[in-house]
């Protein structure tokens, strides 16, 4: 049997509704913020950890959901 594939054009677009959202990580123990869209809500937890734990190291980071969608008409996308 001979396997055949189709390949197919997608695009991502960002999520109207969703908006960027952003988390501040200690890496010292790990532990992080709740995610929240106003970077600094972020920040001010890494300042209260600091204040608490003397950790000195942290990391903030932003994420944004997307939607795929397929850009090819007349393929049907299948699931797997």
């Amino acid at each position: 049997m001979r396997a055949r594939y189709r390949f197919a054009k997608w695009t991502l677009s960002a999520t109207p509704a969703m908006a960027v959202r952003r988390f501040g990580k200690c890496l010292t123990c790990g532990e992080r913020s709740a995610d929240t869209a106003d970077a600094d809500n972020a920040q001010v937890w890494c300042l209260k950890h600091a204040g608490l734990t003397h950790h000195s190291g942290y990391e903030l980071s932003a994420f944004q959901y997307f939607d795929a969608t397929m850009t090819d008409p007349g393929i049907e996308p299948h699931a797997s």
